[in-house]
């Protein structure tokens, strides 16, 4: 018995391996459990089982491998690997499974197999399945085919290819063994079923029984309907569209026609070779002489042709003999059976003989004049099997020439042709274009002699009409006389169209809004003309086809044609007048004596008839303008060739008045055009020809005008006409856009390159290069076979423009729809639609080029054969310039070739990749998995020569395809992993230098991933280049990594390796640099409101991006879920895993430990901002895919189109119910995407989030969970914002939640997240939380008043002086709870109130007593596990929630401002309208209702209010700014009302204006500043300009002291469009920039130079203001412009200005926290150094500034400062200069301080454990000296560091001895001691004495000016004393520090006797100002002095000696500053 089990101690993967059959067993069992289990597809559990498959399937034991079998089909279901499996399984399965004797077994093998093919490997299985047909076992044989006929039967023919089975179907119908005849009888039905009458061509060669047995069982099926059952893990989303049809009632046959497949039988037949059956001597006899010869050689190739499909060659020859005896061979019977070789050929190569339709069309229409019944036979036969293989659009030149040919045959088989052809046209193909010029030239066939033209041009018209419908041919053909139109009719009765024309579906009842939005964006429709800007959006590049007449715009021969990439020019719908209706129009406009003087042969009359015909048509108005006869007036006899100048002259302004002012169309323009293009070149009126054409350009479309003047210039014979018409072709373009047809342009060009006058050859090059600016270096290829002195002209013209972006098109843009002559609105977003140039581009295809013979020779073994085939490939490539993406096997031959042996071969490989890549252009995307491998080999070639081409190829394939589809497919990986060293080190450099600059989603990170192990492995390398790259490589990957994304990778590291591989790590983390700024959208544009067209455009480019959204995207909501337990969670497919994910939404993790811990450690952003950033919202993707999220559900999350949001909030909150555990476990994911839905605009979005919400918390209230401290800090300060949304449907909902999370979060640590909403200006939000705060004190108790009763109340009572009743109402409210549970209390807890605040709350305490509730219990709070390491410290703006204290905490009161409203101000506002007090009428402290307050019935309560008088106001009717100057009140004060939310609601000054004055100003005021934020420059600086003359004005500028913040918010975002937009737009105007820079700081500085003003900003602002302008003045680009180092000066002085005029404690905040963000966000050095300078400034103003600071605030910023970069932590980091700075400040305020500084703490919790604590003992108990433990040298270290910046740039001194500088520094060093400062001013003294000639400038420039006034008087002193004295005293200063020395013994006293106190005090007042001190010290000071002067009897001396200490405190400071 032990013996048994003893395997089960063994692991899995050896028991399943063991001899023993039932260990096996055992290990089958477990593996079949076990591998669902497994939620990661891509586990490596799976990699270990992988090579064990075939050995499962292949067991000995019969009972095992039953069981194994299990194991496997788990394994296939579950494993990302599995594919790898399919063809050793499939192999084990043929041999061992389908065969079995246990029928379970045979079963269980087919379901694998079945599986196999739903995983994508389809191939494999059928390929293994089709090899057991030639197995001796027929059970074998019999089950692979039953196999088969199960797939084909489930999965259908688009997966199971037919065609390999259809040639084993003989075999298998003619085996010996019954059983397999009839499983391969089955086989033919089944394919039946799909493919029907495609199949039947190939039973011919069977039995006759056979094919009676097989067409019997065919006609059992009838017409059944054909559904696929089974579906690939990619076809989900048909899965979901075939279930939906099931569930609609719809036609039988429509479904059927979607899901049986269109299956050709030409496809399923064997070509056959017929080139390699001509005979050798073929061409020889073709061409002979005699016609019997020929006719033998074309009769031989007759039957050859008539093989159903022919094998595709190089077939040029024999066309090419074939199409000349067509045209010229005399023999009407070889002519006859050369047609009959066309035709077979033609059905024969299908689409292969495309490259000779058009060729063959033109012969054989030609060919029609033979007039013997049995060549035009043939000839029809061939052209319309050669139509087969082409379209309408491509022949209908050739068919337009044929109908125009003289011979009337010829013209009646045309049109003969023509209507059969149609016969195959639907009307998408026989678009309006096509209809015109076909219709056209058929219209002039009815009028013709030849009766049979005439009835066969009948017949065409008649299939056109059938084809296209009466409502758009009758437009073209109304003019035909009844007889005709009668004929027409009925021929197009009696057409047959052979092809299904499909009509639109009916809209299904049960149809979506969803589908009908999608069907409607697929729907084909004409798109607007393009405009290309150097690329952009693919576009249909389709021009128009040329007529005869000029009426759709002439191409081919000769200009432009169509539009450059947009939708064909649509024919002008304005029908031709002729001249007789044109004088009758004309008539009733003009007098007659105009119209007939226009054409009188005396020219002054001709002037006068036109001066006045230009007069009468100024006056008349653009609709009563007939213009089409008014120009036919004008180009009557002589017209525009008029030979006077003057009159021309009138004649052409006339006309440029008609097409700018009047509807002017094409038809207008084809009367005069001719004549104005011949008169370009005249001397005089040329140029007014040219705006004349201009203007019709704008009228009627370049895309018209252009080509017409090209193609009727190069008619002319004049050079002068053609180089002009080249110049102004060349201005059209540059003001119209690139909207021209390349191709037909380049064929003007060349003309004009071709020609011999010198002027029209430069013109050409000109226009060239205009084009050049659009098309960029792939114009060049079209003009390399020009003579090379002309391409040097080129290249020198495109290397002058090299560089220059195309100018933004002018004209063509805004042009009226009426004038567009189309009816149809295709051109409205014409200005933002761009093209990609790559689409312009002609490419040939080279794939009938590249034939087997030309692989197989580049396969050769002899080095010269594929040296020749080599060559071959080149030469195809270079004649084709540009190539279509068909090129067959040659990538794969090419990567072969770049490592053959024979270098010089793979160098040439190499070379043609390069050149192959240009060619193929975006088209080599497709290829790059099967080249880019040979590239990667060469780079690690031994030879130099070699590795630099393959990069150079490299580069190149990548510039082409673009780095992410070059960086795939594990392709790098694989290279690395087994690559040389040269490999690995050009490859990391190469990666480095791409990766480094590639935009985040330009690389695959799957790859970068897949390569990082292979980096890490590098960095240990032997070789030292490999080394190296790999170094170089971990910051570029890290960039788009993440450091986190790289440092899962180590897990896998070698232990010895790992510490080697996080030191690089380490190393690149702090140089990663800094998360972009986010981009402008274009809702910011729209604030100023009038920013116009711009903002629309922005919309519009964002809709339509929006509207694109994913392809892929699955429109249902089983997009997000597994559709089955199968692990459908795959069903993205192997082939792209990223399209479709649907593995579940959220998985169950520990990961939310780890991430609050690294939110607590900064090691990620803090969730805090008041805008989320692009740096936040990367953050939680990133988070949210580490944490397994569904990456379909994080698609959606984060897509642009608000739907998409709506969408993963449904799925959440489906998933709600199943997945709770998930929930939780990425419950603070869910809550920061939540947040930052917050600040979405849609409101159907926000309302969704709340349902959700609300949901959610009750889930997991109910499920016993506690909230983390983490997650609420995410979450809970942006709910608090929406208690201020307008919306109640948003409000109610936010309540509801704050009040659910007071179930799972302790209610004392909610309450500061309210109190801290009371900051906000929105006073809803103010009300709404203030009625939350009475709510939770009345269930919860005092507790929840945080961080102490007292400070909480006194916040609470601070909005009874509130402006808005709502918010005193509410206030009130909540000290009422207080009271009902404190009692009197409460009037000690809120601290001194005003009398009106006081008695507001007495009486409201005294209403509400009468129904004093009884006090409840408090409910106990829940417990909260808090995250390891403590609550989030140091949050920056944000209030930190604590848990009770138990006796309040020392804090500094601050009284709330006076004013507020009348005490019964709302039961007035009620008792108006005849209603009870809502106070009175319900239980004040009623749990139940928590926010009281009704804002929709109060609103209407005022707004209802009938008092008529009261004037009303919109800010429509608000003046402009200098009328508000002059503005006066008018209008009695209104009565008080609720402040709307879109108002700002702050104090206003007291001032003699009404209220009505002050809200208008205010509205007036908000109203400009929006419109300093606007994108428009001259709107800017209009707005500032305004805001600069109230600023001006000191009577009116108080009234912009409420907007301080919201204009420098406005004026930050402004700097930084500049700074991020403008600045790097190459297209706007750098003088634009400079502008705006002048304009806002001008007005900062103006606003920071009042007192009043400048003091009204706030901390954040600030600190938002000082970042930007630093950023400025390190822009580099700045100070490149002419006026930047201007600007940069300017700037500079606001900073200062700033930091001297700001409110202290604000700016001193703000400056901290900006030195805090730029530590933590490792911003450049630059950056930090000045923001570190900035600090030293405030450093050096402290001590006079002590009076304006909130010590506790800045106490706090310190603690949080050095909470997040502790000491310990500076060790690591290159400069530790920020750390000194905060010891400066913190031993600075030690000074100014003194031990008072350890009573601020009250914003610390915790401070006695502090590093601050400890700085500040330590600086308090160590003497102030100059050995101060570190303080004092890093306060030098940064007033050193400030000076340097300041440092004279004069002329130097004389330099002084090196001892007598030495003995200098050390005196100075003594008069910077305060112990010694008079001996070192004696001894500088007697210093100078020695050394007069000595300067000691240098040293006193160092230091302050107090400082260097200080050392003059010192000088001056002593030198009186030693005058008095008449000796040189050196006494040392005293033991205790005091000495007679300092500014402060300048204080005189000669005389005790003569002494006067008055005098001393005036001194010492003064001195004591510029030091620093406060007028309350200077008095007590004085009152000292006074009392000691009565102590001492006048002997005061000793006195202020003591006093000295204190100027030479300040003294040390000095001598540090700038």
């Amino acid at each position: 018995m032990e013996e048994d089990t003893e395997y089960l101690k063994l692991p899995l993967e050896d028991r399943c391996v063991h001899k023993l059959w039932k260990a096996r067993l055992s290990g089958y069992e477990e593996c079949t459990k076990h591998f669902p289990k497994i939620t990661d597809e891509r586990s490596p559990e799976f990699n270990r089982f992988a090579p064990l498959m075939k050995k499962f399937v292949t067991d000995s034991n019969a009972v095992a491998q039953e069981k194994a079998l299990d194991a496997v089909l788990a394994f296939v279901e579950n494993a990302h690997v599995a594919g790898r499996t399919a063809g050793d399984c499939t192999s084990g399965i043929v041999q061992k499974c389908l065969a079995a004797p246990k029928r379970g077994t045979q079963e269980k093998a087919l379901e694998i197999l079945l599986m196999y093919c739903e995983i994508e490997k389809y191939e494999v299985v059928q390929e293994e399945l089709m090899k057991g047909f030639t197995q001796k076992n027929p059970k074998v044989v019999v089950g692979c085919v039953h196999a088969i006929t199960t797939a084909l039967r489930e999965f259908g023919p688009k997966v199971i290819n037919p065609k390999p089975l259809i040639k084993q179907m003989h075999t298998l119908l003619e085996d010996r063994d019954k059983n397999v005849r009839e499983e391969g009888k089955k086989l033919v039905i089944e394919m039946y079923r799909w493919i029907r009458q495609a199949l039947k061509p190939q039973l011919s060669s069977l039995k006759p029984v056979q094919i009676q047995e097989l067409e019997a069982e065919f006609e059992k099926f009838g017409s059944e309907k054909v559904v696929q059952t089974r579906f690939l893990r990619s076809q989900q989303d048909l899965k979901a569209k075939m279930e939906a049809q099931d569930d609609e009632d719809g036609d039988e046959d429509e479904d059927e026609e979607v899901n049986v497949p269109d299956i050709d039988p030409y496809d399923l037949m064997e070509p056959v070779d017929i080139l390699s059956k001509l005979p050798k001597d073929f061409y020889e006899k073709v061409e002979a002489k005699k016609w019997q010869e020929r006719k033998e050689a074309v009769e031989l190739l007759h039957p050859l042709t008539q093989n159903p499909r022919l094998e595709q060659g190089d077939y040029h020859d024999l066309m090419k003999a074939l199409r000349k005896i067509i045209s010229k061979d005399t023999n009407v019977m070889i002519v006859a059976q050369a047609g009959l070789c066309v035709a077979g050929l033609a059905k024969g190569l299908k689409k292969k003989f495309t490259p000779f339709a058009l060729s063959f069309t033109e012969t054989i229409l030609e060919k029609f004049r033979e007039k013997k019944i049995s060549v035009v036979t043939a000839m029809r036969e061939a052209i319309d099997a050669v139509y087969q293989t082409t379209n309408i659009e491509a022949i209908q030149e050739t068919v337009s020439s044929a109908l125009a040919n003289k011979n009337p045959q010829v013209k009646a088989e045309t049109a003969a042709f023509l209507a059969r052809a149609l016969c195959y046209c639907t009307p998408a193909i026989l678009n309006k274009k096509l209809v015109k010029v076909i219709t056209t030239d058929l219209l002039k066939g009815l009028n013709e002699s030849d009766p049979t033209v005439r009835d066969n041009c009948c017949e065409a018209l008649g299939v056109a009409l059938k084809v296209v419908g009466e409502k758009q041919m009758m437009v073209i053909i109304a003019d035909v006389d009844n007889l005709k139109m009668q004929k027409i009719k009925e021929a197009a009765e009696k057409a047959e169209i052979k092809v299904k024309i499909s009509a639109p579906k009916a809209k299904k009842a049960g149809t979506s809004k969803k589908e009908e939005l999608k069907q409607a964006t697929a729907s084909p429709t004409s798109g607007p003309n393009k405009v290309v800007r150097g690329g952009g959006k693919r576009a249909s590049s389709a021009g128009p086809i040329r007529g005869k007449k000029p009426t759709g715009g002439k191409g081919g021969k000769g200009g432009g044609g169509g539009g450059g990439g947009g939708s064909a020019l649509e024919e002008c719908k304005e029908a031709e007048i002729s001249i007789e209706e044109a004088l009758e129009k004309a008539g009733e406009m003009l007098p007659e004596d105009v119209i007939s003087g226009v054409t009188d042969p005396n020219w002054k009359t001709r002037l006068g008839a036109v001066e006045s015909f230009t007069s009468i048509l100024k006056s008349m108005d653009r609709s009563e303008i007939p213009t089409q006869a008014f120009v036919r007036i004008l180009a009557q006899k002589p017209g525009f060739r008029d030979n006077n100048f003057q009159v021309l002259k009138l004649k052409l302004e006339a006309l440029k008045n008609l097409a700018e002012n009047s509807e002017f169309t094409r038809r207008s323009g084809e009367v005069c055009i001719q004549e104005l293009v011949e008169k370009l070149g005249d001397p005089k009126n040329g140029p007014l020809c040219g705006e004349v054409l201009i203007a019709m350009a704008e009228a009627a479309k370049l895309q018209w005008v252009g080509p017409e003047v090209m193609t009727r210039a190069f008619e002319q014979k004049s050079p002068k006409v053609q180089e002009v018409a080249l110049k102004w072709l060349a201005d059209a373009i540059t003001d119209f856009g690139f909207v021209l047809q390349p191709k037909a342009l380049i064929g003007d060009i060349k003309k004009a390159l071709a020609h011999t006058n010198p002027g029209v050859r430069t013109s050409g090059i000109t226009l060239c290069g205009t084009i050049y600016l659009y098309m960029g270096a792939t114009l060049r290829v079209f003009f390399e076979d020009e003579k090379t002195a002309l391409l040097q002209q080129i290249d020198t013209e495109f290397e002058r423009l090299t560089g220059t972006t195309p100018p933004p098109p002018i004209r063509g843009l805004n042009r009226d729809s009426s004038t567009d002559n189309d009816g149809d609105d295709d051109d409205v977003d014409a200005k933002q639609a761009v093209i990609n140039v790559q689409d312009l581009v002609p490419r040939m295809n080279i794939s009938e080029q590249l034939s087997s013979t030309l692989f197989t020779e580049l396969a050769d073994k002899n080095w010269k054969v594929r040296n020749e085939a080599l060559q071959k490939v080149a030469n195809i490539i270079s004649e084709a310039k540009f190539i279509k993406g068909d090129i067959g096997e040659l990538p794969t031959s090419l990567c072969a070739r770049m490592n053959d042996t024979n270098k010089n071969l793979a160098l040439e490989a190499l070379r043609i990749t390069a050149s192959l890549a240009v060619s193929l252009g975006p088209h080599c995307k497709p290829h790059t998995r099967n080249i880019v491998p040979g590239m990667l080999t060469a780079l690690g070639d031994s030879k130099q020569n070699i590795r630099q081409q393959a990069m150079s190829t490299l580069n190149s394939w990548v510039e082409q395809a673009g780095l992410k589809e070059t960086i795939d497919g594990e392709v790098f990986a694989d290279a690395l992993k087994s690559g040389s060293p040269f490999l690995k080190s050009e490859l990391f450099i190469w990666m480095a230098e791409k990766l480094k600059d590639a935009p985040p989603k330009g690389v695959n990170k799957e790859e970068l991933h897949a390569c990082t192990q292979y980096l890490f492995m590098a960095l240990e390398d032997r070789n030292v280049d490999v080394r190296k790259g790999a170094s170089e490589a971990v910051l570029p990957f890290m960039i788009h990594l993440g450091y986190e994304g790289m440092l899962k990778h180590t897990s896998k590291v070698k232990p010895s390796s790992k510490n080697t591989v996080m030191q690089a790590l380490e190393k690149a983390k702090p140089n990663l640099p800094a998360k972009p700024q986010p981009k402008p959208k274009g809702s910011t544009s729209g604030i100023g409101g009038p920013s116009g067209r711009s903002g629309g455009y922005m919309d519009r480019q964002q809709g339509g991006a929006a509207a694109g959204g994913k392809g892929g995207t699955p429109t249902g909501k089983k997009g997000l879920r597994a559709p089955s337990a199968t692990r459908a969670g795959t069903a993205g497919g192997r082939k792209d895993s990223e399209d479709v994910d649907t593995s579940p939404l959220l998985q169950v993790n520990n990961l939310k430990q780890q991430r609050a811990t690294d939110e607590q450690r900064l090691r990620v952003l803090r969730w805090d901002f008041s805008t989320p950033r692009p740096e936040f919202i990367t953050q939680l993707k990133d988070q949210m895919t580490t944490a397994g999220m569904n990456r379909q559900l994080t698609s959606n999350m984060f897509h642009q189109d608000f739907k998409f949001h709506i969408k993963a909030i449904d799925a959440l909150n489906e998933d709600l119910n199943s997945n709770l555990p998930a929930c939780i476990a990425n419950l603070d994911l869910i809550l920061k995407w939540l947040t930052i839905r917050f600040f979405d605009t849609n409101p159907s979005v926000i309302m969704k989030a709340m349902d959700y919400l609300q949901q959610v918390f009750q889930f997991v209230s109910e499920d016993g969970y506690h909230l983390l401290d983490t997650e609420a800090n995410c979450f809970l300060p942006f709910l608090v914002t929406k208690f201020g949304d307008p919306k109640d449907s948003i409000r109610g909902p936010a309540r509801n939640i704050a009040k659910l999370i007071c179930n799972i979060y302790p209610a004392s640590k909610v309450s500061p997240y309210m109190l801290e909403g009371l900051k906000a200006k929105n006073a809803r939000q103010r009300a709404e939380c203030l009625e939350a705060i009475g709510s939770l004190i009345d269930v919860y108790g005092m507790p929840v008043c945080q961080p102490s009763p007292g400070v909480a109340l006194k916040e609470i009572a601070k909005q009874i002086a509130d402006r808005d009743n709502s918010v005193r109402n509410a206030a009130l409210n909540s000290l009422v709870q207080v009271y009902f549970r404190e009692g009197e209390k409460v009037f000690k807890l809120v601290g001194n109130l005003s009398d009106k605040d006081m008695s507001l709350l007495e009486e409201r305490i005294k209403r509400a007593a009468k129904n004093r509730p009884v006090i409840k219990k408090p409910p106990v709070e829940p417990e909260v596990p808090t995250v390891r390491g403590g609550a989030a410290a140091g949050r920056p703006n944000r209030v930190i929630p604590t848990a009770a204290q138990p006796a309040p905490a020392l804090v500094r009161d601050r009284e709330g401002s006076a004013g507020g409203a009348a005490s019964g101000e709302q039961s007035s506002l009620l008792k108006r309208f005849g209603l009870r007090n809502q106070q009175q009428q319900q239980q004040p402290g009623s749990a139940n209702a928590p926010f009281k307050i009704d804002y929709g019935l109060i609103e209407k309560l005022l707004e209802d209010n009938g008092n008529s008088d009261k004037p009303q106001y919109s800010i429509e009717e608000i003046p402009d700014m200098a009328s508000l100057l002059n503005y006066k009140p008018v209008c009695p004060t209104p009565a008080s009302r609720i402040t709307r939310p879109g108002f700002s609601s702050v104090p206003r000054p007291v001032t003699s204006a009404s209220p009505v004055e002050a809200e208008g100003a205010a509205q007036a005021i908000n109203m400009v500043i929006s419109q300093v934020a606007t994108p428009d420059a001259n709107t800017v600086i209009t707005a500032l300009s305004q805001l600069d003359e109230v600023l001006q004005s000191e009577e009116r500028c108080y009234q912009l002291a409420p907007h301080v913040d919201q204009l420098l918010i406005v004026a930050t975002l402004q700097y930084r469009l500049v700074l991020n937009t403008k600045m790097a737009n190459p297209n706007v105007n750098k003088e634009e920039c400079i502008k705006i820079y002048r304009s806002l700081t001008n007005c900062l500085m103006v606003i920071f130079t009042n007192k009043q003003l400048g003091t009204k900003a706030t901390r954040d602002v600030l600190r938002d203001v000082v970042h930007v302008l630093i950023h400025i003045l390190l822009d580099p680009r700045l100070s490149q412009l002419e006026d930047g180092p201007q600007i940069i000066r300017a700037i500079n002085v606001l900073v200062v200005r700033i930091v001297e005029k700001a409110q202290f404690t604000h700016i001193f905040s703000a400056l901290l926290k900006l030195l805090h963000e730029s530590v933590g966000s490792g911003g450049g050095c630059k950056f930090t150094e000045l923001v570190m300078k900035c600090n030293w400034k405030i450093i050096r103003i402290l001590p006079s500034r002590t009076n304006d600071l909130d010590l506790d605030q800045i106490l706090f910023d310190v603690h949080n400062f050095l909470v997040a970069y502790p000491v310990s932590s500076w060790a690591e980091r290159p400069s530790d200069t920020p750390l000194r700075t905060m010891k400066t400040v913190i031993h600075t305020l030690c000074k100014e301080y003194g031990t008072t500084i350890l009573s601020h703490f009250s914003k610390i919790d915790n401070a006695h454990g502090s590093e601050l604590h400890k700085f500040l003992t330590k600086a308090l108990r160590k003497p102030k000296t100059d050995d101060d433990g570190g303080i004092g040298d890093s306060n030098r270290l940064a007033a050193a560091q400030v000076t340097n910046d300041s440092a004279d740039s004069g002329k130097s001194p004389k330099r002084l001895s090196k001892t007598a500088h030495n003995t200098l520094s050390e005196i100075f060093r003594k008069i910077g001691s305060k112990e010694n400062t008079k001996e070192g001013l004696i001894q500088l003294y007697e210093f100078k004495q020695k050394h007069p000639e000595a300067d000691i400038e240098p040293f006193l420039r160092k230091s302050s000016q107090f400082f260097q006034n200080y050392i003059e008087r010192g000088l001056k002193r002593v030198e009186m004393e030693r005058q008095a004295e008449g000796k040189v005293a050196s006494s040392p200063a005293s033991e205790n520090g005091s000495n007679s020395a300092g500014p402060l013994a300048s204080i005189q006293v000669p005389d005790t006797a003569n002494f006067n106190m008055n005098d001393l005090v005036d001194q010492f007042k003064s001195i004591a100002a510029r030091a620093g001190f406060d007028n309350t010290y200077i008095d007590s000071a004085v009152k000292d002095i006074c009392s000691t002067e009565k102590e001492v009897k006048g002997d005061i001396t000793e006195y202020i000696k003591s006093l000295t200490t204190v100027e030479q405190t300040m003294d040390q400071y000095g001598s540090h500053d700038q």
